[in-house]
């Protein structure tokens, strides 16, 4: 199994409490890839040349995570500005997230070319490379795109062909439609709920995985990248759907009881 993330990198800053953390979709889902035992797994993206990129390297460093796709480009290191509500859920402002290298960065033939031979590729939707991976990838890969919880169903429409499992945080009122478009398309559709657990559509059956109760909430962010590290491994070694729900809402548990998307 060899595990790939794109190519989100980024530094969490949390001005109530002066503190910067690393993260991004695809650094917190390969950290938790490295965590949960998988030793083949690769990171790409880009980052500056300033102290938020060393964070990520040092980062990368500490937990032996290649650092052969990181490039280092003329922008600054993304950011994003995170704030936490009493109940622990993050919140973003107007000016919160800085795009900076993530924006900038795409692929080369060569990147492309090193991504043949990987079982297992997750994306973030808003990726700027989303429709071009889409357009490389091959029969044989798992093509894993989190739509977060701001692209509605129809940008899922327009990509879902090409993708095996759509990840999103949704919302009660979603759900009868995702499970229509799962059975339409033959695919699988995994939402999370936040305090409501989350669901998971395959061949027009609803599974349902209660959320694991946490003593007090910290800090949600990360928890989605999480989930959907370990959903996609038991998923990929088993074809278990319910114990893929059920370890996707463990790893999302622990998370949930730090500050930033990874210790």
């Amino acid at each position: 199994m060899k595990i790939v993330a794109l190519t989100s990198l980024c530094v969490d800053i949390y001005p109530e409490k002066d503190k910067v953390y690393v993260g991004g979709n695809s650094l917190n889902f390969i950290t938790q890839c490295k965590l949960l035992g998988c030793k083949d797994v690769t990171v790409i993206g880009a980052i500056g040349n300033d102290r938020y990129g060393k964070l990520i390297e040092n980062h990368l460093d500490k937990l032996k995570i290649s650092r052969s796709k990181i490039y280092k480009i003329k922008e600054p290191t993304a950011s994003n500005k995170i704030y936490i509500n009493e109940d622990g859920d993050r919140y973003f402002k107007k000016d919160s997230w800085n795009g900076g290298a993530f924006d900038a960065f795409r692929l080369s033939e060569n990147d492309w070319n090193s991504l043949t031979d990987s079982t297992i590729l997750a994306m973030p939707a808003g990726d700027p490379n989303l429709k071009e991976l889409l357009n490389q990838r091959n029969k044989n890969q798992l093509i894993v795109i989190d739509f977060l919880d701001y692209l509605g169903i129809e940008v899922i429409r327009e990509f879902i062909d090409d993708i095996d499992i759509v990840f999103l945080s949704g919302k009660e009122e979603m759900l009868n439609e995702l499970q229509e478009l799962s059975a339409k398309k033959g695919k699988m559709i995994v939402a999370t709920l936040g305090a409501g657990g989350s669901v998971a559509f395959f061949d027009n059956r609803r599974y349902y995985q209660e959320a694991i109760k946490v003593e007090k909430i910290i800090d949600s962010t990360g928890c989605g990248d999480a989930f959907q590290a370990a959903f996609v491994i038991e998923w990929y070694q088993t074809h278990d759907i319910k114990k893929a729900l059920y370890k996707g809402a463990l790893a999302a548990k622990k998370v949930l009881s730090f500050i930033g998307g990874v210790q």
